[in-house]
């Protein structure tokens, strides 16, 4: 489809780029590169027909939303507002529920003869989603010591969580040891790390986990209950697999959302999210053995 790489690239780069201006301490003008680019990237999705006009007028919500969410002078009644209208425009841009988007498809293939046939779309609504809130309502690393500090706090804890979320996934029978380098890693690589993780962790994590521990902070055990309905949330979006894929799903929420609270780091739980799936993604079955995609 003419336009997918320009728009997706532009896309890309506007998202890497949200790690120039990580701080408030930050110049202006590398706070702004991210925004210069998704803006290039939106009239590109907009010239080669990415999104459509209608579809416009939805990531304009969205972007309106996130806006009024993140003023620091915002009041009580704007910022509940807001943040309704951030989880209900978010819902439909995830779920690929609101017209006017069409997020081409890259890949559709069967990695291994028992796997699930796999198809990999380039989802341009449901990456705004970690660009905006990433870009205004959360904090990102800015400097090379944070970096180092945030791996070294993140690192036994990732590992136990991929560990327990895999040995679960063989137990259950959903994937068996199945090592392989297919030639489409590189393209699947960027794609989860930049496309997927990063908007479900700025989503869960970074916005619902973390609005629900400061509105809670007061209620006993509140931090716990916010890490515990994030997790929740995310396991369900993940419905389309069956029910053992949303357990699946919820445990490995509840491990995100444990590493982001204990490090208080959203690259932490970006970087866990797609350590797992990677290692899900070349040493076993991807994305699930037949029978149990069946399920």
């Amino acid at each position: 489809m003419a336009g997918v790489i320009p728009t997706f690239t532009l896309l890309a780069l506007a998202i890497l780029a949200l790690w120039l201006g990580g701080d408030d301490h930050a110049a202006v003008s590398r706070r702004s590169v991210w925004g210069l680019l998704f803006g290039a990237s939106l009239a590109a999705a907009l010239l080669y027909g990415v999104v459509k006009p209608v579809g416009l007028v939805w990531v304009a919500a969205f972007a309106l939303a996130v806006f009024a969410f993140s003023r620091p002078r915002a009041g009580r009644r704007q910022v509940v507002i807001s943040a309704v209208a951030i989880l209900a425009l978010a819902a439909g841009l995830m779920l690929h529920r609101l017209p006017g988007f069409h997020n081409p498809c890259v890949m559709a293939v069967r990695f291994t003869p028992d796997a699930v046939p796999f198809t990999l779309y380039l989802n341009y609504d449901k990456t705004l989603i970690g660009l905006l809130l990433l870009g205004w309502c959360h904090p990102r690393i800015a400097r090379a010591h944070e970096w180092r500090a945030m791996l070294a706090a993140a690192a036994s804890w990732a590992a136990v969580l991929i560990a327990l979320v895999l040995t679960l996934s063989l137990a259950v029978g959903s994937v068996r040891f199945e090592p392989k380098f297919p030639a489409q890693a590189a393209l699947w690589a960027g794609v989860n790390l930049l496309f997927v993780c990063l908007a479900e962790e700025a989503l869960f994590r970074g916005f619902i986990q973390a609005q629900l521990q400061r509105w809670w902070q007061r209620v006993p055990g509140g931090a716990w209950l916010a890490l515990s309905a994030a997790a929740v949330l995310f396991g369900l979006v993940h419905a389309a697999g069956g029910a053992v894929y949303v357990a699946l799903a919820t445990v490995a929420g509840l491990g995100y959302g444990w590493i982001y609270r204990r490090t208080q780091r959203i690259e932490a739980s970006i970087l866990t999210h797609f350590a797992l799936n990677a290692l899900h993604f070349f040493a076993f079955t991807y994305p699930a053995l037949q029978q149990a995609g069946r399920a």
